[in-house]
């Protein structure tokens, strides 16, 4: 990806309370590391304030999109957007997601961030009875079309010790869904900063999980790259080597092409 096509669309701040760093600091590290198109994505907040840990109070929303505002003339050598990136539960309902995180209201954009899902999975089921219960839940909130892109998409399998046929079905049933649905999925580069796991199978990052990732070349699933930002300096930061890490599989960012669908129908 050269520097001109640099884009990233996953950027938290310290408004989700496990991120450093005003909306201004990233602005201005960006323009330092030759990004062109900065997305934010903070973590939505639900008006209950439930998972307060790695969210906004519901309040702080409108603090959240003036913040992004103010920045497009301080900056006007970005292309600002405001995203956020959304747990999809369905007891809250389509609508308040369709509303509240809407254009209408300031956002450009919805990332599909799977953390949570429901009712919560009881302890005693099986792994693989908990990793079908995430992918279902993902491919559910797929299909309401909601969304630009799923961060992560094998995040839910960090903690597998090794590939097995059962992981590569429910991969090949999550390609299946992003190919019919037009819906990419992104190579974090965040997983690949965090701490290393030792495995049975040898020493690999928590994700992106590259049998996964095989998978989804088999299928010619779109993917976008995202630095998942949680500090300022990783605004860019090794999103490269999420770069490197699609190239190696004929993986191609569509990152730049993303985000030109979204400034065309935002107007941005």
């Amino acid at each position: 990806m050269n520097f001109a096509e640099r884009v990233n669309l996953h950027t938290h701040t310290a408004r989700c309370g496990h991120a450093s760093g005003a909306v201004e600091e990233y602005c201005r590290e960006a323009v330092n590391q030759g990004v062109a198109v900065l997305g934010f994505s903070d973590h939505a907040p639900f008006p209950d304030g439930r998972y307060p840990e790695s969210r906004m109070d519901y309040s702080e929303l409108p603090a959240y999109l003036d913040d992004i505002e103010r920045m497009r003339s301080r900056f006007p050598e970005l292309v600002l957007l405001a995203g956020a990136e959304v747990d999809y539960l369905q007891s809250v309902g389509r609508a308040f997601y369709e509303e509240t995180y809407s254009a209408a209201k300031g956002f450009d954009y919805r990332i599909l961030g799977p953390h949570f899902i429901e009712p919560q999975l009881d302890a005693a089921l099986f792994p693989h009875e908990r990793l079908r219960a995430y992918a279902d839940a993902t491919i559910r909130a797929m299909e309401t079309g909601l969304f630009d892109y799923v961060a992560h998409p094998d995040m839910f399998m960090s903690g597998c010790p090794r590939w097995t046929p059962e992981l590569r079905a429910l991969a090949a049933e999550m390609a299946a869904a992003s190919k019919a649905l037009d819906i990419p999925f992104e190579i974090n580069a965040y997983g690949l900063r965090k701490p290393w796991i030792d495995t049975p199978e040898g020493r690999r990052p928590q994700y992106p999980w590259r049998p996964f990732w095989e998978v989804m070349a088999e299928h010619g699933v779109r993917v976008v790259v995202g630095a998942d930002a949680h500090r300022p300096q990783d605004v860019w930061g090794n999103a490269g080597d999420a770069v490197a890490f699609g190239a190696e599989l004929g993986l191609v960012p569509e990152n730049a092409a993303v985000a030109a669908a979204i400034r065309k129908r935002t107007g941005r």
